[in-house]
């Protein structure tokens, strides 16, 4: 196989959980304030993203601004920015 559609793929790949990632850290600002997550588009964002986010079984910690952190939300995060950073060493050894 040749290295270029290998390379093309693991690109498109990282390119796609950094676009994941982006829209869930929105998602984990949106929930951080209670205002805004009451709002109809907010309310929409939030239930799109609700089954991307990994299920780490940690309860979400109360804001004094009315909203939660989700710790499921920002462990995801992270764990999909590992997978990108690691899809990146991948992709440069190909």
């Amino acid at each position: 196989m040749s290295s270029r559609p290998a390379k093309t793929l693991i690109t498109v790949v990282m390119d796609i959980l950094v676009v994941i990632a982006a829209v869930l850290t929105a998602t984990l600002v949106i929930v951080f304030f209670g205002q805004l997550a009451s709002q109809p588009w907010a309310h929409s964002l939030v239930a799109l993203t609700k089954p991307l986010i990994i299920p780490f079984g940690i309860a979400p910690i109360k804001t004094p601004y009315g909203g939660i952190f989700s710790v499921n939300i920002a462990l995801t995060v992270v764990v999909l920015l590992a997978v990108e950073w690691v899809l990146s060493e991948v992709r440069s050894r190909v």
